[in-house]
């Protein structure tokens, strides 16, 4: 890489107009200069076609002709990004001032590293309030066992380098909707070394029509899905990570049950978390919880986003 890389920022838009505005505008804010957006419409039906095409030649704007999966919309932008450096930005989030600038040094100084991530805030739906990601700092190096048992992965803090994305066979999955981060990064990251900077990069804001809101039940057959492919790709896996593997099983079945007792049937979820009590004091507490009315149990859930 030379001394100041491009940097290839991936937007994906399916009528985003709300906080669009706030979302280019974080890139346009950065201290650090070099990088282009490569923005993709998913064939949206709102004005964010307007928004977008009123900047300037550093926003490449594609629109596609039907709206297709949002991995292979991301696929769509990847394909024409110019960069050394890949990044990632969803229209209803923003970066703050450095991100950039903190990701590009850490890479420059740090060759054998090829995917960066970092902490963040969030914001809860209806309030601008920002909470801190992560109070504790979150594995680097060798990290795929690590994120086998928990991906503390938020996209919008991420940086790639484009040669380790180019060498894939495949980017990210288009029959996954909330899963594809999750199989494509821990594809790349089976071999690939990870850095993680302490430091908030972004604000992830959390509302009600998120897709992982909307769509929360089907994230545990996606995961159950991006394991099996795992497990072709890499026929020692089971062997090599048998004990992380056990402990993701008791991760599905908690998300399994929190759709159970979303749905009021918490002795269906205490039949899913049962087999697994045995795996920890977590899953443990999780079983016995749900013999609580099920809006206590809804909010002890929400409280661990602030124990993290």
């Amino acid at each position: 890489m030379s001394s100041e890389p491009l940097v290839s920022v991936i937007m994906n838009c399916l009528n985003c107009e709300r906080y669009l505005h706030e979302a280019i505008d974080s890139v346009y804010a950065q201290t650090y200069s070099n990088w282009e957006i490569v923005f993709y419409d998913n064939a949206s039906s709102d004005s964010s076609a307007g928004i977008a095409q009123c900047h300037d030649s550093r926003l490449r704007y594609v629109r596609g002709d039907a709206t297709i999966p949002l991995g292979a919309a991301r696929n769509e932008a990847i394909s024409r990004a110019q960069g050394d450096l890949v990044a990632f930005l969803d229209c209803d989030d923003r970066w703050l001032p450095d991100k950039l600038e903190r990701q590009v040094a850490l890479f420059a100084k740090h060759p054998d590293v090829d995917f960066a991530y970092g902490n963040f805030f969030f914001t809860r739906p209806g309030n601008d309030r920002m909470h801190l990601g992560f109070r504790r700092k979150q594995p680097q190096g060798h990290v795929f066992g690590k994120f086998l048992i928990y991906f503390p992965v938020n996209l919008q803090t991420v940086m790639i380098r484009k040669s380790v994305l180019d060498k894939l066979p495949e980017l990210f999955d288009a029959n996954l909707n909330l899963a594809e981060d999750y199989d494509l990064f821990l594809r790349l990251l089976y071999t690939a070394r990870a850095a993680y900077m302490d430091q908030p990069l972004a604000v992830y804001r959390m509302h009600s029509g998120m897709s992982s809101i909307r769509y929360a039940e089907k994230y545990p057959d996606e995961l159950v899905y991006c394991i099996e492919k795992l497990k072709v790709l890499y026929p020692e896996l089971e062997q090599d990570y048998r004990k992380e593997l056990a402990y993701l099983d008791a991760k599905i079945a908690y998300w399994r049950a929190k759709s159970a007792i979303l749905q009021g049937r918490s002795s269906v979820a205490r039949t899913l978390l049962k087999p697994h009590k045995k795996k920890g004091l977590t899953f443990l507490g999780l079983y016995y919880a749900a013999y609580l009315p099920s809006g206590l149990w809804v909010k002890l859930q929400e409280l661990r986003l602030f124990l993290r």
